[in-house]
């Protein structure tokens, strides 16, 4: 993994096996099946995944990245079913089944890294996420004691159903760090969803595409925060960020993630009481229409 990192030659190895297990995401066997008529799917916590969590949360700390893998196949299980029935009960339920699998009723779509890739991320696929996350983060969650948060918001942990225009969110193995401030907890979901886009579009496509979900998503104080967070580290978390964007070419990455930190700034400036909408400032860049079928 070729890296800009300082840090010291010592560490290197242990960063790079960790990075590796992370990115792999072997903690998890998932496979299909049925209960009751219904579609399910099913995810069993592999042997041996206790080291590889607990390697992956070894790393998170010495990154400062205040998320945590649950390395306790008893206590994933729980959050597991718990996030599950907080976001998607309404219509889909999930349940345990021995002591290292959960079943949950399979919401129907497909997530937006497989839309992306396949060239069929649209505009409303990306808004029904931002929508999505936003209403998950307005929802009470006794664990935080307050708003809840998801920890890991890659695209992969999207799924659109293009039929009814609606996401859903899946996959609950890391939690934000409880000592970590609402705002910054959800400012860090945005940045993950953006880091997992930045590796994986255009550069005609990065600008509309992140501005479109952060005006879809909405809320000018979180994306105050994010604002702050829109600074690449050196050294471990660097390298993180490297792992986050789908190891995006460091000079290229800057260039992104320093475009998209303009545009905010504008935004931000345009007007003191009420902020514009990001495609306000995004003066001649091409649409997402125009971009992305």
């Amino acid at each position: 993994m070729k890296t800009e990192s300082t840090a010291p030659s010592g560490f290197q190895a242990l960063v790079d096996a960790a990075g590796a297990a992370i990115n792999s995401i072997k903690i998890n066997g998932v496979s299909a099946g049925q209960h009751r008529g219904h579609p399910v799917r099913i995810k069993t916590r592999l042997q041996g995944s206790e080291s590889i969590a607990g390697l992956a949360n070894l790393f998170f700390k010495m990154c400062d990245a205040h998320i945590t893998v649950l390395a306790d196949p008893k206590e994933w299980q729980r959050w597991e079913i718990v996030c599950y029935q907080l976001l998607n009960g309404d219509q889909f339920q999930a349940f345990a089944k021995g002591s290292r699998t959960v079943c949950q009723e399979t919401v129907p779509g497909r997530n937006l890294r497989d839309l992306l890739k396949s060239g069929s991320l649209c505009r409303p696929a990306l808004e029904a996420a931002a929508r999505e996350i936003r209403r998950a983060h307005l929802i009470p969650c006794r664990e935080y004691d307050g708003p809840w948060s998801h920890g890991d918001m890659h695209m992969g942990n999207v799924i659109y159903d293009e039929s009814s225009n609606r996401a859903r969110l899946i996959d609950f193995e890391i939690v934000h760090n409880k000592s970590w401030e609402t705002r910054t907890r959800h400012a860090d979901d945005l940045l993950v969803f953006l880091q997992d886009l930045v590796g994986r579009v255009t550069g005609r496509q990065w600008l509309p595409l992140s501005l479109c979900f952060l005006q879809a998503y909405g809320r000018p104080r979180v994306i105050g925060r994010l604002r702050t967070l829109l600074e690449i580290p050196k050294g471990i978390p660097g390298i993180w960020w490297e792992i986050r964007s789908h190891y995006c070419e460091r000079a290229k990455l800057r260039r992104r993630i320093k475009a998209l930190a303009h545009a905010l700034d504008a935004w931000a400036k345009a007007d003191d009481r009420t902020p514009r909408s990001p495609t306000a400032v995004r003066h001649t860049a091409p649409t997402l229409a125009e971009r992305v079928q």
